[in-house]
């Protein structure tokens, strides 16, 4: 052996952990280079990543009105790495998914060899998803190179992951079984019953059901707020009600709670139907008096009140000093921003479910 070989092989050997620690790192930042360089990319839009997939093999489905999936999981995680937002879009024909990804709709489509009849793979990058779901494959257009690069070097990293671990060991237990829900809760029809009475999506409500009680109908809060639309007694009685135990009546106080909010927003023409839905989400929250002040604040910033990512941004907490004016001693709540946010995303995912 070469003197210069002997030498290597030492080094390896005395600093493998360094080595492989630099490995890792390397593996897991190459995504965010790639993700970086946008020359490398065909994103159909600037800040998203379009995915097409099936309900096949625990992919994407909905449990108890939380939405779940093997691949949905795995994806969402590809996405934080590389910065994008993970847009779904549920197509269980496989010739209608790769006809989305041939016309330039979607990014990546996964399919899943077992049940997905794919005849020939042509101006397709496939990307190999893991050995645990050994027929599950990311496909991506021939021009994209550089996004299928990126996903088989996160991929090959991540799989060594405990979280990965925990995860493939979730979905294996059932992977077979057909987990996909025909309603999003046992409360559907009560929902889509009240909400027809203010002109709301019932999808939109049952995802704000959702994200304040989980559809347990005796939840209830440190502030008090009871059921499955979290109301509190004073507010109950603000609304007309002289009891909120019962579901029915629980589910009537928060859309007429709503109905409220709604047409205390609308009396601003300069808030747009899209962006009032925000307000009042927010407002169900943290109540519309503190979003006025919120409001105010972020016109005093130079920034437009009636968009609700202004708002947002002009009274985050983490964008201002300590030093605060008065109307800057209130600040918007994480909680209120993930409110708004994780409705409004879930209520995407309830759309590709079920149609209006």
């Amino acid at each position: 052996m070469k003197p210069a070989e002997t030498f290597i092989i030492r080094l390896t050997r005395r600093h493998k952990t360094k080595i492989l620690l630099v490995a890792v790192c390397f593996a897991l930042l190459y995504p965010k280079k790639i993700a970086d360089n946008q020359t490398l990319f065909y994103f159909v839009k600037n800040d998203c990543l379009v995915v097409a997939l099936g309900t096949n093999n625990n992919a994407y489905f909905l449990k108890n009105g939380k939405v779940e999936g093997y691949q949905f999981e795995l994806i969402q995680k590809y996405c934080n790495t590389i910065y994008r937002k993970p847009v779904f879009i549920l197509e269980e024909n496989i010739d209608k998914r790769l006809n989305l990804l041939f016309s330039n709709n979607v990014d990546i489509v996964v399919c899943d060899t077992k049940t997905d009849s794919i005849l020939q793979l042509e101006n397709i990058n496939p990307v190999y998803a893991d050995e645990n779901f050994s027929q599950a494959f990311w496909l991506t257009g021939s021009k994209n190179n550089g996004l299928a690069r990126s996903m088989t070097t996160w991929l090959s990293a991540y799989i060594e992951t405990k979280d990965y671990k925990l995860s493939a060991a979730k979905y294996n237990i059932a992977r077979n079984a057909d987990k996909r829900q025909i309603y999003i809760s046992e409360y559907d029809d009560l929902i889509k019953k009240y909400s027809a009475k203010i002109s709301w999506d019932w999808r939109l409500i049952a995802s704000l059901i959702c994200q304040e009680s989980q559809f347990i109908p005796n939840a209830k809060s440190r502030r008090d707020a009871l059921g499955l639309m979290q109301i509190r007694q004073q507010t109950a009685e603000f609304l007309g009600f002289d009891s909120i135990t019962d579901n029915e009546k629980n589910i009537a106080a928060g859309i007429k709670l709503i109905k409220f909010l709604d047409s205390y927003f609308s009396q601003d023409s300069t808030i747009t139907e899209t962006e009032r839905i925000k307000f009042v989400l927010a407002a169900y929250n943290s109540g519309h008096g503190k979003i006025d002040i919120f409001r105010k604040n972020t016109e005093q910033k130079g920034r437009n009140p009636s968009i609700w990512s202004d708002v947002e941004t002009a009274n985050s907490k983490e964008k201002h000093s300590e030093n605060s004016t008065v109307l800057q001693k209130y600040f918007l709540s994480r909680e209120t921003v993930f409110f708004v946010r994780e409705i409004l995303e879930r209520y995407e995912h309830y759309k590709n479910f079920f149609t209006e």
